[in-house]
């Protein structure tokens, strides 16, 4: 989408989903993904969800604002004036606006023969419906209607990029990505061919525990999707399914399982992770904030998985939370 309306367009539906991303500070000063905050398992907002996606992933964003963690990092999140000017073009407050985002990844052919139209995101929020339409109408944005459900979409002017769109399926409920995605998350809800229906994806969903982020699905979904090089693709191990779950309150606590194609494979990689374990203790035995965060590091798993666990203390976030604020200049 190349156009300055576009641009817009795609701005204001992501001010529906920029919510998750009011934490997305997370991301930015630990290096990791925003699906590494989910919560707990079958949220309602799964009914939405083709029962074909590849991936899934939760994040409980009340939660995550509301813990001692983000508190404690708040000045470094974006400013008053951002936000301030964010909430009056949308009415949406990202602080205490936003409940809660689910993001899903279509199959591995639609990733290749449509990027655009391989995500899904869902933000449950308290919006002013009239408000995001009335803003929307006035950049070039088109409203239909579709089983029901209220669209917003827009299309490049040239024509050539997939019509991205906006849809309140509930009141408080928005999907948004590519027309035809969203289109397929109502039909998915009229129709329970949903996700919830994919027993394999639901397995991983109901095993995980006390978390409010995860992220659960096939692991070569992830691969395409990041845009690894062709060599590093192939170099990795044979993993089929994985499971991400993290859990933010004073600190972050979080654990990954992933499971390969046989035995032998797990074991292997079992054990080169084993030995990056033993050379990153070895690297922070001078320094004890990051000893402690390597120790907390649990390699398991048995048969064909393989799982990491990890609980970052208190001494850590103090280091990370120095680094942040030196370059913001606090």
């Amino acid at each position: 989408m190349s156009n300055k309306k576009t641009r817009y367009f795609v701005s204001i539906s992501a001010a529906i989903l920029a919510v998750g991303l009011g934490t997305g500070f997370v991301a930015s000063y630990m290096g990791l993904p925003v699906s590494v905050f989910s919560s707990s398992a079958a949220p309602e907002e799964l009914q939405y969800v083709p029962a074909d996606a590849a991936v899934v992933a939760y994040a409980n964003i009340r939660e995550v604002v509301n813990s001692d963690f983000r508190q404690r990092f708040k000045d470094i999140g974006p400013s008053d004036k951002d936000n301030n000017e964010f909430e009056e073009k949308t009415g949406l407050n990202l602080e205490q606006d936003v409940d809660s985002v689910v993001a899903a990844v279509m199959p591995k052919d639609g990733m290749a023969n449509n990027p655009a139209g391989s995500f899904l995101v869902l933000a449950r929020a308290r919006y002013q419906a009239s408000r995001l339409e009335a803003l929307a109408l006035e950049h070039g944005a088109q409203v239909s209607d579709y089983n029901g459900k209220r669209l917003i979409t827009h299309k490049d002017e040239d024509g050539t990029g997939e019509e991205m769109a906006f849809g309140f399926v509930d009141a408080d409920l928005v999907a948004f990505g590519s027309l035809s995605s969203v289109k397929a998350s109502i039909d998915a809800r009229a129709s329970n061919r949903n996700v919830v229906s994919n027993n394999e994806m639901m397995k991983l969903v109901n095993e995980i525990d006390n978390a409010n982020a995860w992220a659960v699905g096939k692991f070569d979904a992830i691969a395409d999707k990041a845009g690894l090089p062709q060599q590093l693709t192939q170099a990795l191990p044979a993993i089929t399914w994985f499971s991400a779950a993290g859990h933010v309150n004073g600190g972050i606590s979080g654990s990954f399982k992933a499971e390969a194609k046989d035995e032998a494979t797990a074991k292997n990689l079992r054990d080169v992770m084993a030995g990056f374990l033993a050379m990153a203790k070895m690297q922070a035995a001078s320094q004890p904030s990051m000893q402690q965060l390597a120790e907390s590091l649990v390699i398991s798993g048995e048969g064909k998985t393989v799982a990491l666990a990890f609980s970052m203390p208190g001494e850590v976030l103090d280091v990370i939370e120095g680094l942040a604020k030196g370059r913001k200049g606090l």
